[in-house]
């Protein structure tokens, strides 16, 4: 798992991702998201569209975009303990020091790592979560488990907010053998 330094770094400067999953050294995923391509058509007889009928960009891009920016603006602001707002890409970068200083880190970890993994996802560099709606949470007994089945690394978690795994005061992660103890834990 990447460090907060390494999730911010991705999102705001390159691209580089971890050790098993790599990036590619391109822009910021923001940047990415702020300047992805139109998906819509282009008329098929060659024809023209009328001026304004297509977007200059993912309407969900946009506003996953706006939705992570307007967050972190808020974050750094919490964590600063101030009411002085940052510039997004600043603000987000202040915000592992930030999270260190609150001694909050892991649960900024987890916030962050969430944007991560949905800038991540609607660009297509990855693929969606599924609903594990039969699965129940072997921490907090909910039916809040999502997953990835990834070739090389099949993998769940809790996202019921409430859940405390342990020692670690976070929502339930499965991996590996723990995993396989999720998926037989099922509710008819």
């Amino acid at each position: 798992m990447q460090s907060l330094d390494e999730l911010v770094g991705d999102l705001v400067d390159r691209y580089t991702g971890e050790k098993d999953h790599p990036g590619d050294g391109g822009p910021g995923l923001i940047h990415r998201l702020d300047t992805l391509g139109l998906r819509t058509r282009q008329p098929a007889d060659g024809g023209h569209a009328p001026p304004g009928s297509r977007p200059p960009t993912s309407i969900e891009a946009v506003s996953w975009s706006q939705r992570i920016k307007v967050e972190a603006i808020q974050l750094d602001m919490q964590l600063r303990k101030s009411g002085r707002t940052q510039a997004w890409h600043r603000a987000l970068k202040a915000i592992p020091p930030g999270a260190e200083a609150a001694d909050r880190v892991p649960e900024v970890l987890s916030i962050v790592g969430r944007w991560h993994g949905t800038v991540l996802t609607v660009l297509g560099l990855r693929g969606p979560s599924v609903h594990f709606r039969h699965a129940l949470c072997l921490a907090c007994g909910q039916r809040t488990v999502y997953g990835r089945a990834d070739d090389d690394r099949p993998r769940a978690w809790c996202i019921n907010d409430a859940c405390k795994d342990g020692d670690t005061e976070m929502p339930a992660r499965y991996e590996g053998r723990r995993l396989y103890l999720l998926t037989e834990n099922r509710v008819s």
